[in-house]
């Protein structure tokens, strides 16, 4: 019966690991500044949690983008809406000093291409473009995780004007987020959003 028991303590505990999810959101309706507008709803969060990670770098570029430049307001609040202490420890780093009690954070990114940096320039298909007419993100120049969290699955809804499509390989569920199993996914999943035009081709025999 012990072992039973343990063998289902077990099972419980890795169902919640898994169910674990971050969500993010993105208000493309406001693209006053070329700033991203970030609002995160954490799950889970604990001592261990405590640092807020951006990318330093992109898988296939071999280059430093240290995303944390781009990085304009960096706020943590709690269940009441009063603001939990934040602070930048490291380029791309921010520390919380009370994650198990953080419920939102908000923060707001400048776009790549057109935002002049002194040295590391983001090579363009690794960064972002937040215009009048549309938006490109690369996860990575956009969202960030927390240490220990980065395998928690991610959902992402974003707000745009009403005239504007969508594109990327991320799953809508019918909540109306994107679902990535991973922040790795978000990460090879961009996204394209503006005034787009489309087309589809059926191959005989397939679905």
């Amino acid at each position: 019966m012990r072992k039973l028991n343990y063998v289902f303590l077990v099972m419980i505990s890795i169902l919640s690991i898994s169910s674990a999810q971050q969500k993010f959101f993105v208000n493309l309706n406001d693209r006053a500044d070329d700033l991203f507008k970030v609002t995160i709803v954490p799950s889970g969060l604990t001592s261990e949690n405590k640092i807020f990670q951006f990318a330093s770098t992109a898988p296939g570029t071999y280059q430093t983008m240290d995303i944390g430049r781009f990085v304009r307001s960096f706020k943590a609040f709690d269940e009441s809406g009063s603001e939990i202490e934040c602070k930048q420890i490291q380029t791309n780093q921010w520390e919380i000093s009370e994650p198990a009690k953080t419920k939102k954070i908000v923060y707001t990114i400048a776009e790549t291409w057109d935002t002049p940096v002194k040295t590391n320039n983001v090579y363009a298909m690794s960064g972002t473009s937040l215009e009048s007419d549309h938006a490109v993100i690369n996860g990575q120049a956009v969202f960030g995780y927390f240490h220990g969290k980065q395998k928690d699955a991610i959902e992402i809804k974003i707000d745009y004007p009403a005239d504007w499509n969508i594109g990327t390989a991320l799953h809508l569920n019918s909540e109306g987020f994107y679902r990535a199993k991973n922040y790795d996914e978000v990460v090879d999943s961009p996204i394209m959003l503006g005034k787009l035009t489309k087309t589809s081709t059926k191959i005989e025999n397939t679905n």
